[in-house]
């Protein structure tokens, strides 16, 4: 057999000591960002970044690849990426205990941030981390150099990304100042102009319906009834036209029909008037700005920059309606203010139509009769649609709220009854021999990956004396890492199903937040918030309520049912 002498390893990187060996379980983290995701991304492509981490781990017998974790398009100054997030669940779970970049860079461009991953969290769930272009490990940063590098690094790699948010909002603020910017899509009414960059051209096809929407509202029409005529007529909607246009390319949005927010969104917008509207939704990384939705007096408006679909006064009379509205809406509103007082939506988005799918609108109404306000629940299907699409169907608040006190009262009855019986069996043979089962299975994998630890454990001793050579080692260490992979994915199992039954067994969240309701007289608040998960209803007003934790009501009478055939009698 043979053999390799210690005096062949690399000399850049000292090798453990035999007698303190120690691997880790790695994990590879890549990201590129959203700017050079698909462009060019000097070198840094998702495959480069893999490849050289790989390389760097198959070189190090005491590295064990646990995963990739890859950000395909985030930006480097979040940490709410989906990859990232999955890699620190797998930290968390002890999964992964070493992570390996192929620069710092990849890891984060927030400087507080990264810095309190490098200098709180990673210390304290005994994290390694590498960055291998940085020449960075965290578990061989013992002097002063290296570890002020981390921190300059990464301060550095804050302002960068500041730089860059500063450099494009501010090239994207020239662009629009000149109007040298539009956005992906033009508006419904306007198509980009094939003969002048940067600029709309009236979409004949389109552009008659956008006039008559606001003669309409000019002359008081409802906007029900404008949807209600333009589907008439076959008005093609702003969905279906970027379809036509190749812009989006969707099957569903050839179906679409005219709503209320569509029609509010094209008589409230200054495009039509020839200006063009930028700022509404600043953001800018370098001045701290996210992301908001700006207020009227921010916006940059640029008049005349195409030709306009409606003239100006047109356009201020229809936006001297929409004020006076909002104005006799609150007006009303306040005035009513104690007629509303106990007629409140106590389930809000909860409520959907079962034939439509869409959510039930909550509406209140004055009974002369009664002399009292009450709820109702109309379908948003046939609102929005304006009966384009399901019926004008609706139910009584009071009625919904008696189904739903009815089902948590049978399911009440029904925890008693499970109740009982677990009860009976609990401590039993039936739970016994269970538990003793889960906990031999558990105890017999425990053993097995025990013991295929310490023979891959030798195998390292034996490479790193030079008693097998490296194809040897690297040969059987993929075996030994198979067996284990699939060992822990049977013990993970086995811990599941164990935690599984003890948590079933004793009822778990259901019976637990159903006996909330006991002695309940009418439906609570706390009720609906702690059980109703859904609530459907159909056409001919039939109520079907859908419980929190059905699933572990399913499952514990399924164990009750089984234990009860097999050992009830014991």
């Amino acid at each position: 057999m043979a053999r390799k002498s210690r005096k062949n390893l690399p000399q850049q990187e000292k090798m453990p000591d035999s007698h303190s060996v120690r691997t880790f379980s790695a994990a590879i983290y890549v990201r590129l960002s959203i700017e050079n995701s698909g462009k060019d991304d000097e070198g840094d492509s998702i495959e480069n970044q893999t490849g050289i981490c790989r390389e760097y781990i198959e070189a190090r017998p005491y590295l064990n690849l646990y995963g990739i974790y890859s950000d395909n398009g985030e930006k480097g100054w979040k940490f709410d990426r989906p990859g990232f997030t999955r890699l620190m669940d797998d930290v968390k779970a002890g999964k992964v205990n070493c992570i390996v970049v192929k620069d710092l860079s990849r890891f984060g461009r927030d400087y507080i941030e990264t810095g309190n991953y490098f200098e709180k969290i990673f210390p304290f769930l005994g994290v390694r981390f590498i960055s291998i272009t940085d020449r960075f490990d965290s578990f061989a940063c013992d002097d002063a150099e290296r570890a002020l590098m981390v921190p300059l690094k990464n301060m550095v790699n804050d302002v960068y990304a500041k730089d860059i948010s500063r450099k494009i909002v501010t090239s994207f603020r020239q662009r629009q100042e000149t109007g040298d910017f539009l956005p992906a899509n033009p508006p419904y009414g306007y198509i980009k102009s094939k003969d002048r960059q940067f600029r709309y051209d009236v979409d004949e096809k389109t552009a008659p319906y956008i006039r008559m929407l606001f003669e309409w509202k000019a002359e008081g029409v409802s906007h029900a009834e404008m949807a209600r005529r333009l589907n008439e007529m076959g008005a093609v909607t702003p969905a279906r036209r970027k379809v036509e246009l190749g812009l989006w390319r969707a099957e569903k949005y050839k179906h679409t029909v005219w709503g209320g927010r569509t029609l509010i969104d094209i008589l409230t917008n200054l495009v039509y008037t020839g200006a063009l509207v930028y700022g509404k939704m600043p953001k800018a990384l370098y001045m701290g700005i996210r992301g908001r939705r700006a207020p009227k007096e921010e916006w940059r408006i640029l008049e005349g920059m195409h030709e306009p679909i409606v003239s100006r006064e047109l356009f201020d009379k229809v936006q001297d309606i929409f004020e006076q509205n909002r104005k006799i809406t609150k007006e009303k509103y306040e005035a009513n203010a104690k007629n509303r007082e106990g007629v409140e939506n106590r389930f809000k988005g909860k409520i959907i139509c079962a034939d439509c799918g869409k959510m039930m609108r909550y509406a209140r109404g004055y009974s002369k009769k009664r002399e009292k306000m009450y709820g109702t629940y109309v379908c948003g299907g046939y609102i929005d649609s304006h009966g384009a699409k399901c019926s004008r169907h609706y139910i009584y608040a009071a009625d919904v709220e008696e189904a739903v006190y009815a089902v948590i009262q049978e399911q009440l009855k029904q925890a008693e009854d499970m109740t009982k019986v677990r009860d009976r069996l609990k401590g039993g043979v039936g739970e016994r021999n269970r538990l003793e089962a889960f906990g031999a299975r558990i105890s017999r994998l425990t053993q097995e990956i025990a013991k295929v630890n310490a023979r891959r454990q030798g195998l390292y001793e034996n490479f790193v004396s030079g008693m097998l050579d490296e194809t040897e080692y690297q040969y059987a260490k993929q075996e030994y890492d198979k067996r284990m992979a699939g060992l822990n994915r049977e013990l993970d199992e086995a811990r599941s199903e164990k935690e599984q039954f003890e948590a079933v067994f004793s009822g778990g969240e259901w019976l637990k937040n159903i006996h909330t309701a006991a002695g309940a007289e009418m439906l609570t608040d706390e009720m609906i918030r702690g059980l109703v998960k859904m609530v459907k209803i159909y056409e001919d007003t039939r109520v079907e309520v859908v419980l929190n934790y059905s699933e572990d009501r399913e499952k514990l009478e399924t164990v009750l049912k089984e234990l009860e055939a097999e050992y009830g009698d014991r």
